[in-house]
């Protein structure tokens, strides 16, 4: 496929207007949603007014704290003037010039939410706003603008559910408008609900995280490192693709963004040692949307999670421990059975990376361990990036010939300095994890603004441009499809709690599952393949979780008595969290196989095919731990040894899968495998996904025993 294809594709990821006035104005808004961001959601200006007052001075201006209703209002209006800004009213536009027209829209459209802001403190004496003809104009322009802003960046799917509902909701209400736009825009129950409060508060700070750490090179480092380490090895390059993918996914939550930014490396290699362009153009995808899967930061959706269960985020980090490993070693293993089935070899040195002068900037990856650390000590998620971002920024400097090791030193310290001047001044509230965390946060941003200086000063306004300008550009354009799809989710959200269909659809779906779980897991699944087809992830996760996690634990309440009913809706909402994350890769859509056949130029059906084949892991692997929520870890409370064999059980299903279907379907163990023994293979491993141990025992005994006839074929 043409160079011109994947252009194409990092248009739809990061918009128009890249050069010119259009540019500047793209960032000027990118910083005002920084600035409400860092200033107003994280608090940032109050604590500044308190360190100034201990010191006598009253910055009364800096005092003013907006509700998180307006925070969510303020940023939505520059959210929706960045979507008519970067996106054209058809794709079929292809000029980067912003017509007058889209100037024009991008105004009006931003008024609705800023209404929000301006009377939002009214609604909260009065409570129901009377219905008028104001009242009426702003809530309107907001919904249209929503749903044409939608259509604009994610395509016609998401805002036509969002439309049918709607109407829905209109005929449940006898067509009155009042209690529908008191519902959706006036309450915190639709447009300003959770997901967009989980958007607002946590997820700018880590697509800005994911923006600077790429910025910064830490991207192409890992690549880089995982092709110094696995290069040399048969299927080296595979390999490292599903390595560096994983670690990727720990600082970026977009699989398309993933494919593009390491499958530019890892692809073209894969093909010079030797992969078809489909089997190449498809370990990326499949390596690359698992990357949402891994911890510690995991896309938007995970986020949304832990707000709709109530649980902190680390909780949810923990849970997804068990899975995210088990589905990147399932890769790992097909694409090990796939290099011995085409007999291929590993590339030579001279094509490699060094791995000494890799291993010397060791320090590079210092932000994905800072940030895995803060997060798991439980300090708050917005906060924790911050500490990680300081600590990428230092990274930075550190990578720099031009300071010297005492220079460097003493940056450090700087960030230490800075933290705990928060704490000497008195300007931290609250227990010891909220001192940590302001701590954290008041000498992250300080530090980010010396250091900010003393890379301007060492390498010029380039690296500043670089480093700072571009991240603020990549995150603002990055905001807007993820906060789109929040609203938007929110909106349907908030007509599934109007009418009570949530509930109404969760008890048909198990009546129509006969309140058979395996069946009730199959549909869930199936809906949230089907809607993922056209919805992003997150709004995926809200409208499926919204409608199918109660009914799955209706379904299971066996397994609530056992844990408890909390345990079980933690892995209900896992599950379909999984499946709303890997429609990327199932066909006919399949954005990330496309991503990958394009970069590959191979054959998109069998790039999306293979891609659905070596991800099958996580495909298999949420039935299993449904079934065993001790995988999760965090469902247990008190553990005993019920508890212990029951995670191990679940484990030892997972693993027998995964051996059993690997080998079955690539047709490779030790050897070319028979047809009648793969058709073994992959019954047996498809029914251990039931987790009976008699199966299971079954099922490795033949595995065994296969790969024993195998080997002394082969001698």
């Amino acid at each position: 496929m043409s160079s011109e294809k994947v252009k194409e594709l990092e248009r739809a990821e990061v918009g128009r207007a890249r050069t010119g006035w259009a540019a500047k104005i793209v960032f000027i808004l990118g910083l005002a949603l920084a600035f409400v961001e860092i200033g107003y959601v994280m608090n940032f200006n109050f604590m500044i007014y308190n360190a100034l007052k201990s010191v006598g001075i009253d910055a009364w201006f800096l005092s003013y704290t907006p509700s998180v209703q307006q925070n969510m209002a303020l940023v939505l209006s520059i959210v929706f003037a960045l979507a008519f800004i970067l996106y054209p009213v058809s794709k079929k536009v292809r000029s980067e010039k912003v017509p007058w027209y889209d100037w024009v829209l991008a105004v009006v459209a931003a008024l609705g939410p800023l209404y929000i802001f301006y009377y939002f403190p009214q609604i909260a004496v009065i409570g129901y706003p009377e219905m008028t003809v104001t009242n009426l104009f702003f809530a309107l322009i907001t919904i249209i603008f929503l749903i044409e802003a939608t259509r604009r960046v994610l395509g016609f799917v998401l805002p036509a559910i969002v439309v049918g509902f709607l109407l829905y909701a209109l005929w449940y209400e006898d067509f009155n408008l009042r209690p529908l736009i008191n519902h959706i825009y006036f309450q915190a129950e639709g447009i300003f609900s959770i997901p967009l409060m989980v958007m607002v508060t946590y997820v700018f700070a880590f697509l800005f995280f994911g923006s600077f750490l790429e910025s910064i090179g830490v991207g192409s480092y890992i690549t880089n490192l995982m092709l110094s380490i696995f290069g040399r090895r048969p299927g080296g390059p595979a390999k490292s693709a599903v390595v560096a993918s994983a670690l990727m996914g720990t600082v970026s939550g977009s699989s398309v963004a993933n494919v593009l930014t390491t499958g530019t490396f890892t692809i073209p290699l894969m093909k010079k040692a030797g992969f078809p362009p489909e089997v190449a153009g498809a370990v990326e995808p499949a390596a690359s949307t698992g990357g949402q899967l891994m911890p510690p930061i995991m896309g938007a959706a995970a986020f949304v999670m832990a707000e709709f269960l109530g649980r902190p985020y680390r909780e949810i980090i923990i849970a997804a421990a068990i899975p995210a490993i088990l589905y990147f070693t399932s890769i790992y293993v097909f694409i090990d059975r796939e290099t011995k089935r085409l007999g291929l070899a590993g590339l030579p040195k001279e094509m490699l990376p060094e791995f000494r002068s890799l291993a010397r900037k060791i320090y590079m990856l210092a932000p994905i361990a800072v940030i895995t650390y803060v997060l798991l000590i439980g300090i708050d998620p917005q906060y924790a990036v911050m500490a990680s971002i300081s600590s990428a920024f230092l990274a930075a400097i550190y990578a720099s010939e031009s300071l010297t090791i005492r220079d460097k030193l003493g940056l450090t310290a700087l960030l230490g300095f800075l933290s705990l001047l928060a704490w000497l001044a008195g300007i931290t509230k609250g227990g010891i994890e909220d001192v940590i965390a302001q701590c954290l946060y008041f000498g992250s941003v300080l530090t980010l603004i010396i250091v900010a200086l003393v890379g301007l000063k060492i390498h010029g306004l380039k690296w500043l441009k670089d480093a700072v300008v571009r991240s603020i550009d990549r995150t603002a354009r990055a905001s807007v499809g993820v906060f789109l799809a929040a609203a938007s989710a929110g909106t349907i959200q908030g007509v599934l709690t109007l009418t009570g269909l949530a509930t109404t659809l969760g008890y048909r779906l198990v009546e129509l599952a006969g309140n058979n779980l395996l069946l009730v897991l199959l549909f869930t699944m199936l809906i949230s393949l089907v809607l993922g087809m056209g919805v992003p992830t997150t709004a995926n996760y809200i409208i499926t979780s919204t409608i199918a996690a109660p009914a799955i634990v209706l379904a299971a309440t066996h397994i609530a008595q056992r844990l408890g009913e909390a345990a079980l809706l933690l892995a209900a909402h896992m599950f379909v969290f999984y499946f709303g994350i890997l429609a990327d890769v199932t066909p006919p859509v399949a954005l990330a196989a496309y991503a990958g056949a394009t970069l590959a130029g191979g054959n998109f059906w069998r790039t999306a095919l293979n891609a659905s084949k070596y991800a099958l892991a996580g495909y298999i692997i949420p039935y299993i731990f449904v079934q065993h929520p001790e995988m999760l870890i965090v469902t247990v409370k008190s553990w005993s040894m019920e508890h212990v064999v029951s995670l191990v059980v679940g484990v030892v299903s997972a693993i027998t899968t995964i051996l059993l279907l690997s080998s079955g379907i690539v047709g490779w163990l030790r050897g070319k495998l028979s047809l009648w023994e793969r058709a073994i293979l992959v019954a047996l491993g498809i029914a251990s996904i039931t987790t009976d141990l008699r199966i299971v025992i079954a099922a490795l005994a033949t595995y065994v025993g296969i790969y024993l006839w195998r080997s002394v074929k082969h001698r």
